[in-house]
């Protein structure tokens, strides 16, 4: 049978976390099947989700009259005379004093350098247009229709929506807007790079609501140029929410290049949340988005991914990606699109600010991997170690929570499914029967985690069907015959199929680093559980640039506890672990941590393995940095991190590191060895006198710490 992408495992919209708003008891919409998009303009619009099956699709100039037919009601005012009069920019205006003129006249030029232009005609073309382009590259863009309905409850209440999509295209920019007009939602005014205000074509951009800010202001300028520039950037922002006009960014800042989520930056965000704190907008509803591609159009980012500096934008760059994405018909495959539930920004506020002040977690006695503070003291949203929450404590935890929401609503692709068991389970050739089932095994899981699989339904999909779908997409990674599956052995090829392969590891990312603290020890030893939940712990704090691991509101500790007492885990039949106690009580309880257990048998083994080579690469990434920041191949005078990551990246792959165990090619990526540096700094174990570079460091922590790594990489 063929994939029915079109359906859902998840029978309701995903609710809102009941740990910071317990008290939201409304009734959740039953979830339909997705909507195609793209098959709108065939049935003149929204007809067609209940349209008699016996009714046949217009084509003759579908497209043309549906993009010319379907109303732009909605009106979308400059705002700059608001801006240029605000007393937040009259303020830094006169701070300046000098050159009142010329500040007054360079006030005007940062406001047409950042703002919007929307124009209905041209978004009208572009409509138009984007149905080729989309039809080019995808077999079907598909959205909830309850989701849709949720944000047009939300935007009848007259208050704003921020929408914070994932960013992992340059067609992220596209599809909101365009799913927007669809449904008949404002479109949202973009916050773009101005990498993108391209010569040409910035200005159709911003007809279709881009405004452009700088990717670096400079906080120490004298003449007060970025302080003015900042003031016009936060008054256009406050402007257009005022009016009561949507506004999009990505909290990531930037694509991700290794296929999962980026730590959240606070610069936009922050502007929100004081526009509101300070009473400019009463309030705005946040929602956050994420996307679910086959493929990306841009590919792998394998030059990047080697360390090899990103070549900035231009428009012949723009048009050889167009006419390269083109070459390949249906390169995106199914795109799912994915939307959060509205919730206030004064509800967020509310609710952290006090999760965060009354959840006092005590400190994780580390057993090998030594810290000195807990989990939620040491992730990055939570840096102070104050008594209270400061206003920056707030604003991250505000961003981890909706990067954390937004990731864990996404569907999973086939080809994500494949490429994860082909790197975590099956390296080496494989019988395709068994690989089959195998892709049945794996989707159960990611189900029974309250995850989704594209067109898998539990018990119903055969593995067959799915592995046969995704297999047309991995030619390039995957040898496949009617006997046997294998990964084709090269460096781009494994890396696909890790950047595949990494938007599963949020349903698992605990599960993961559990199991590696388990199989990093003799196959058996006994396991102390508490050493298990510290080990954890302390891999998860090592980890916490690479991963969202839970919540703000969470406790990592609780989370560990509930995996490891979870039937999967304990059950006395069915159970990875077995212990006395877990026999005795049927699961294992919350303070029975200090008993010993020990594994089950070879399959619970083997199930441990798979989920601790989820995780297993970054642990190798973050050893090859930690040993080669530590050798002589490392230069004593800083170095620019590029340079460093570079290098490492380029001596990796030819031999030239002595290492006591051969790296995973996956591992070997400037995405994972930039968080591993990162890392170490945040750490203390490497000088950050200079920004962005590097020197060999002799601090004997490192030492430890790459011992440590060893052990849990079952170096012996």
């Amino acid at each position: 049978m063929d994939l029915d992408v079109e359906s859902s495992s998840i029978s309701q919209l995903r609710s809102h976390c009941e740990t910071c708003f317990p008290m939201m008891d409304e009734v959740v919409p039953i979830r339909e099947k997705y909507v195609d998009l793209l098959e709108f303009s065939n049935f003149n619009g929204i007809p067609y989700p209940v349209i008699d099956s016996s009714r046949k699709p217009r084509r003759f100039l579908a497209d043309f009259r549906y993009s010319w037919s379907l109303p732009l009601s909605h009106d979308y005012p400059l705002v700059e005379k608001e801006v240029l009069s605000s007393k937040r920019v009259h303020k830094v205006i006169s701070r300046l004093k000098e050159q009142n003129d010329e500040q007054k006249n360079r006030a005007v030029q940062f406001f047409t350098e950042i703002s919007a232009r929307l124009s209905k005609v041209i978004c009208r073309c572009c409509a138009y247009i984007l149905y080729k382009v989309f039809r080019r590259l995808m077999d079907k863009l598909l959205v909830c229709k309850e989701e849709m309905n949720q944000l047009k409850q939300a935007e009848q209440t007259g208050i704003p929506i921020v929408y914070l999509p994932l960013h992992r295209s340059h067609l992220d920019y596209l599809l909101i807007t365009w799913c927007n007009w669809h449904f008949g939602l404002k479109l949202p005014h973009i916050a773009s790079g101005d990498n993108l205000n391209l010569s040409g074509l910035g200005w159709l951009l911003r007809a279709t609501g881009a405004f452009f800010i700088r990717r670096r202001v400079d906080p120490d300028d004298e003449r007060g140029k970025d302080q003015l520039y900042r003031a016009i950037l936060h008054s256009y922002i406050e402007q257009v929410l005022e009016k009561n006009m949507p506004i999009e960014f990505f909290l990531e800042g930037t694509r991700s290049r290794f296929g999962k989520v980026l730590t959240p930056k606070n610069g936009l965000i922050s502007n929100v949340v004081e526009a509101v704190q300070h009473g400019f907008i009463k309030d705005c509803y946040l929602v956050p988005v994420s996307y679910t591609y086959d493929a990306v159009v841009e590919g792998i980012f394998l030059h990047e991914l080697m360390g090899i500096p990103k070549v900035r934008e231009s428009v012949i760059g723009v048009f050889r990606a167009i006419f390269s994405g083109f070459r390949q018909s249906k390169q995106c495959g199914v795109v799912r699109m994915h939307y959060g539930r509205p919730i206030l920004l004064t509800e967020y506020l509310a609710t952290i600010t006090a999760s965060l002040s009354s959840h006092r977690t005590r400190p994780v006695r580390m057993t090998k991997l030594a810290s000195s503070f807990s989990y939620r003291e040491l992730v990055p949203w939570h840096r102070t170690h104050s008594e209270t929450v400061d206003d920056r404590t707030m604003i991250r935890a505000i961003g981890f929570h909706v990067v954390y929401e937004a990731q864990m609503m996404c569907s999973i692709s086939p080809v994500a499914v494949v490429s994860c068991l082909a790197l975590a389970k099956w390296r080496e050739k494989v019988s395709r029967s068994t690989f089959e089932r195998d892709c049945e095994w794996l989707c159960e899981n990611i189900i029974s985690e309250g995850g989704d699989v594209v067109g898998y339904q539990s018990k119903k999909t055969k593995g067959k069907d799915l592995a046969d779908y995704a297999f047309e997409k991995l030619k390039s990674c995957l040898k496949v015959t009617d006997e046997y599956v294998a990964p084709r052995e090269s460096h781009s090829s494994f890396i696909q199929l890790a950047y595949n392969k990494n938007s599963v590891i949020c349903r698992f990312s605990i599960k993961s680093v559990i199991a590696m603290t388990i199989v990093s020890r003799s196959p058996n030893a006994t396991l102390l559980f508490d050493e298990i939940v510290e080990d954890t712990l302390s891999l998860c704090d090592w980890l916490q640039f690479e991963f969202l691991f839970c919540r703000p509101c969470d406790s990592l500790r609780e989370l560990v506890h509930n995996v490891l007492s979870s039937k999967d885990w304990s059950h006395p039949i069915r159970g990875y672990l077995t212990s006395e106690t877990i026999e005795e009580d049927g699961f294992l309880d919350a303070g029975d941590f200090q008993i010993g257990g020990t594994v089950r048998d070879s399959k619970s083994r083997e199930a441990l393995q798979f989920f601790a080579n989820l995780v297993r690469p970054f642990i190798q990434s973050l050893y090859l940095v930690s040993s080669f920041v530590s050798s002589e191949r490392c230069s004593t005078e800083p170095t620019s991190d590029n340079n460093i990551i570079r290098q490492l990246c380029q001596e990796s792959l030819a031999g030239k590191i002595s290492l006591p165990f051969s790296p995973l090619l996956e591992s070997i990526n400037s995405d994972s060895f930039k968080n591993g540096l990162r890392i170490l700094k945040d750490k203390g174990l490497l000088q950050r006198s200079i920004p962005n570079s590097t020197a060999r460091s002799s601090n004997s922590r490192l030492t430890e710490l790459i011992s440590n790594l060893e052990r849990v990489l079952e170096v012996k």
